[in-house]
């Protein structure tokens, strides 16, 4: 197994780590471990409880159209195939924290980012591998945790918007901490005069700050991607005091903002958040099981077969 190789990873983009979208190299792109016939292998054995098969209409900022599907018993080529040729997003989760053959990547990331950053201690660290066909897409949406995004094979373009009144409304950012299976928020087409777009082509690594919204389309061909999902003490922090100040702004009436409070403040209110949850004040509202929506078909156009209304229930 050869080791990760970071490089123009300068002091300048360590200041800027967490405060603003940067872009670096590696060299994941050149290892066997992302081959065709690796790919396949991880798909076929990647134990289904931790394997998201999914689509989205053509329009790929419509978030409500994001359904989960059945891979069935087709092979690890089939539904590679299927990838290729159709409209389809694989999420691989924990590939680099629980497949022996790849649980060397996460050590070695943290190790040279550390070199440079002495203060870059993760207390969660989960690694991903994401599969996705060449027209598939992510709409505008927050992640929970702090992301990376190590890009592997194909083409993909990211927009990276600024947090502001209109691009990200506090409490926005609170209703998705507030409630789980809800990473959406509301998106409209002027707020990308904002957006950084970047351009992402194999051997790059993109992050952004906290809470950053983003948007993500595939540019023509099959894409694969390393997705990490970190969170130090500081975001732990943070999004405890958001999900106190998001209780305090719907049941009180309060108009709470996070950067105006200082750290002692954030971490009062992130021990209130732990009170509240064991008080069931915070009450994960889970999406509704639909079950699979469609059914993976590699011999179909866009790679899936859509469920009647009807057999969406019974599944």
């Amino acid at each position: 197994m050869s080791q990760i190789y970071t490089t123009n990873f300068s002091d300048e983009q360590a200041d800027k780590f967490k405060v603003e979208p940067i872009t670096w190299q590696h060299n994941l792109h050149e290892s066997e471990l992302f081959s065709d016939a690796a790919l396949i292998s991880l798909i076929e054995n990647h134990p289904r409880d931790y394997a998201d098969f999914c689509t989205m209409n053509k329009d790929v900022n419509d978030m409500a159209s994001w359904r989960g599907g059945d891979p069935g018993d087709l092979s690890g080529e089939e539904l590679l195939q299927a990838v290729r040729k159709g409209h389809l997003w694989i999420n691989l989760r924990k590939i680099l924290n629980n497949n022996p053959q790849y649980q060397h990547i996460l050590p070695e990331m943290t190790s040279q980012l550390q070199e440079k950053m002495p203060g870059f201690k993760p207390q969660t660290m989960m690694g991903g591998l994401l599969i996705s066909s060449p027209t598939a897409g992510v709409p505008y949406h927050i992640d929970r945790s702090d992301v990376m995004l190590w890009h592997i094979r194909g083409n993909k373009r990211v927009w990276v918007y600024p947090i502001n009144d209109k691009t990200l409304p506090e409490y926005e950012v609170e209703e998705v901490l507030l409630h789980d299976h809800n990473d959406d928020v509301p998106y409209n087409e002027q707020m990308d005069d904002q957006a950084l777009v970047i351009d992402m082509q194999p051997g790059m690594v993109a992050t952004w700050p906290l809470h950053a919204p983003h948007r993500v389309m595939n540019q023509g061909d099959l894409n694969v991607s390393i997705t990490i999902e970190w969170s130090p003490m500081q975001t732990i922090i943070q999004n405890g005091a958001q999900i106190t100040n998001g209780i305090l702004r719907r049941r009180f009436g309060l108009n709470p903002q996070i950067e105006k409070q200082g750290k002692i403040n954030r971490f009062i209110r992130f021990a209130a958040s732990r009170v509240l949850r064991k008080m069931k004040l915070v009450k994960a509202k889970s999406a509704q099981k639909e079950g699979y929506q469609f059914k993976v078909d590699a011999s179909n156009q866009d790679g899936v077969v859509e469920f009647s209304k009807k057999s969406q229930k019974a599944a």
